[in-house]
């Protein structure tokens, strides 16, 4: 198994023949609510609002809000920036992106004229809403003088009694093959030519993909005062990964050695589901209270594809080789935590509203199973290595005849509970709209910050690349009132 052993660490490569780590359930726990414009505007934090479609993802009793029927769409291109500081090496990356925020439909279904009760109206919703998006690009470059990712492989055989290259088909047995590591008959141990390192070591990595959720969403309203709502769910996940790691003897101090490439593919789809219940209180006209629970989440259908090829190069072309692994098929079970969220609304007259909002989730709750294999081991990273904090979202929108201004923001604390290493994501928007009678257009920009610290390979002395991810998203939706 790939071993999280330095948390925030993701590393080159998978131990043995299954790719699934601690860290692959807290990607696709961490959820960054995306949609529409005006909800991506004040910083999310529309849990007490409601009448928005994205908002029915956070608290579905906001569409007991809606006083009619309604079509939303939301496009959202971005551009992904990552700088990597390695070894006093700094390297900047950027990637445009198109994605969709959200898109759906409410349609309101009122009691017949002259009904008294306090029943109001019921709605139903149905439509898609980004959760999180995983498209970077980023290179990491520097010289190591220390060690190469040679001495991983060599410590994993010696350090096991009877440990064949072969029993390692996706990493060691490749390099095996293709000559960059062998056996010494003379020391018994296996080894290389460059166990004291000295090449120059890169890596690009490649990732892109989504996690969209279809939902479902049922609620009404009682009184004008209290509102319900629930939301059936169901995510896709589809994360891609395409890296090539690279040594290289540029001052030709290596004997035999030139230069080697661990090229690594892997594609992972989900499919799960999660249930979400809501309440909206007003108890005066300008307040409101918000609760939401959603259930975990469950992935029953997880599903991973990957594949590697090792090249070597070497001082004489008739000793190049590359050795290409087998193609590596897995499905297992995924479960990522369930969420609590409390929000607050004031709402001041027709001028405008502020809003706040904080989500609580415990990320040592996910959990990986499957069919013959427990994962014990990496179900121990997760409670060990993650902890529980919250998240926070505020924002603020403001009226002007027609138009709407607006701004927000989040913050999404560090889910990691090693010191000295912070994972939180910050993020910051603002925005206009325009919304008449039947039809409404919204612009909001975001931008959103986080760091991690980036090891090319697990190795005592090995120092880490430390990587800012940087996203710039303008977000325009169109909605018609019906």
């Amino acid at each position: 198994m790939k071993k999280l052993t330095v948390i925030f660490i993701i590393l080159l490569l998978s131990q043995a023949a299954f790719t699934q780590s601690s860290s692959d359930v807290l990607r696709y726990s961490r959820i960054y609510y995306s949609g529409t414009a005006r909800f991506v505007g004040i910083g999310g934090a529309f849990g007490a609002l409601g009448a928005d479609f994205s908002a029915l993802a956070v608290n579905p009793a906001g569409i007991g809000l809606y006083q009619g029927s309604e079509f939303s769409m939301t496009i959202a291109p971005s551009v992904e920036g990552v700088r990597t500081d390695y070894l006093g090496q700094m390297v900047s990356n950027n990637q445009v992106n198109v994605g969709m925020g959200n898109m759906g439909f409410v349609f309101t279904v009122k009691p017949q004229s002259g009904t008294t009760g306090p029943f109001r109206n019921f709605n139903v919703a149905f439509g898609m809403n980004r959760q999180n998006d995983f498209n970077s690009s980023f290179s990491v470059s520097g010289p190591n003088h220390s060690s190469s990712l040679l001495n991983v492989y060599n410590d994993k055989l010696n350090n096991n009694q009877g440990a064949l290259p072969s029993d390692y088909p996706f990493d060691i047995g490749p390099a095996y093959d293709a000559s960059l590591i062998y056996y010494d008959s003379v020391a018994r141990k296996y080894t290389s030519d460059q166990p004291h390192g000295g090449a120059w070591q890169s890596k690009q990595v490649n990732t892109y993909g989504s996690i969209n959720e279809f939902d479902i969403t049922l609620g009404g309203n009682i009184s004008d005062k209290l509102y319900f709502g629930i939301t059936f769910g169901v995510p896709f996940i589809r994360y891609y990964e395409n890296s090539t790691y690279s040594e290289k003897d540029y001052g030709d101090s290596i004997p035999y050695f030139k230069s080697m490439y661990y090229d690594y593919h892997l594609e992972t789809h989900g499919t799960g589901f999660v249930i979400k219940g809501g309440v909206i209180y007003r108890p005066v006209n300008w307040v409101r209270i918000g609760v939401a629970i959603h259930s975990p989440t469950w992935y029953p259908s997880m599903h991973d594809h990957w594949y590697s090829s090792t090249s070597a190069h070497y001082d004489s072309i008739l000793l190049d080789n590359t050795q290409n692994s087998p193609v590596g098929d897995y499905n297992y079970y995924m479960r990522t935590p369930f969420r609590a969220i409390g929000s607050l609304a004031f709402i001041i007259g027709k001028y405008g509203l502020v809003s706040a909002e904080y989500e609580y989730v415990n990320y040592s709750q996910g959990k990986l199973n499957a069919s013959g294999y427990s994962f014990t081991k990496e179900n121990d990273e997760v409670k060990s290595n993650f902890q529980s904090w919250g998240n926070i979202r505020l924002g603020t929108e403001w009226r002007i005849a027609d138009f709407r201004l607006r701004a927000g923001g989040a913050y999404y604390s560090n889910p990691y509970t090693t010191p000295g290493i912070n994972g939180a994501r910050y993020t910051i928007s603002g925005g206009v709209g325009y919304r008449m009678k039947y039809f409404y257009a919204d612009v909001t920009y975001q931008w959103a910050q986080s760091k991690e610290q980036y090891y090319l390979y697990n190795y005592p002395g090995m120092l880490p690349s430390t990587n800012t991810y940087t996203t710039s998203t303008v977000l325009t939706t169109i909605g018609f009132r019906f």
